[in-house]
């Protein structure tokens, strides 16, 4: 088993074992200096109840893996993040949230914002995750915007953003679309550059919407739902089409 499974592994046990609390509303949010802070520290940031980054500039020294327990929320909110390695925002259980709003990421390494992910445990529930991206800059040399692959629900919404992918792995923008049904992908007004493919995706039953776009993908483009689902790629710069 390698070192990166070894982390995340330590990271879900973790988070399953805590108890939901929620900050009081009362307290400032953290800064991106503090999220860089506590990730510089051992590698991991772990997320129980609503967590808010609000302002400010923070730099990653290494690979950092944020682990969300059930029903959690990380918010990025006009933060500048920028990291020599990986980033990788995962969690477990169902009905978590991860927003990217009016920030800068940029990662040397790969950059993944997952909900609803990666217990390999069919009986724990990783539903209605959401990955919300909006008027910000996302950078590295992959990019995996994910929500509730093998579950339900999942939503992965991309508005008046910037995706750049700098390597051969390209970005994805997936929801629901393994083992889960009826996820939702939204792709609107954005820039999405990619060394490698790029694949928008739903399940059954999915609904993948792609509009406005300008894009240069040095592989394949893939835009797509499963069955009994529905595709509309229109307006894009080049074309998208579903397929």
């Amino acid at each position: 088993m390698g070192e990166d499974m070894r982390r995340i592994l330590f990271v879900l046990t973790v988070v399953a074992s805590m108890a939901v609390t929620v900050t009081p509303a009362s307290a400032a949010p953290d800064t991106a200096a503090d999220f860089a802070a506590d990730c510089n520290a051992d590698g991991i940031v772990l997320v129980v109840g609503n967590k808010r980054y609000v302002g400010g500039t923070g730099a990653l020294t290494g690979p950092c893996v944020v682990g969300l327990s059930v029903g959690a929320k990380l918010v990025f909110r006009g933060v500048t993040l920028t990291g020599t390695d990986s980033l990788a925002a995962i969690s477990s259980p169902a009905e978590t949230t991860i927003k990217v709003i009016d920030s800068t990421i940029k990662m040397s390494g790969p950059l993944e914002l997952t909900a609803g992910c990666c217990a390999g445990d069919a009986l724990v529930p990783e539903q209605d995750g959401r990955v919300v991206v909006r008027r910000s800059t996302l950078r590295g040399s992959s990019i995996q915007l994910v929500a509730s692959f093998d579950w339900p629900n999942g939503v992965v919404v991309v508005t008046d953003s910037t995706l750049h992918a700098t390597g051969p792995q390209g970005i994805q923008v997936r929801a629901s679309d393994l083992g889960g049904v009826d996820g939702r992908v939204r792709v609107v007004d954005s820039s999405l550059t990619s060394a490698g493919d790029l694949e928008i995706k739903t399940g059954v039953d999915g609904k993948t919407r792609v509009r406005r776009n300008t894009s240069a993908v040095a592989g394949t483009a893939r835009v797509t739902t499963g069955v009994g689902g529905t595709c509309r790629s229109t307006n894009n710069s080049p074309a998208l089409p579903c397929t």
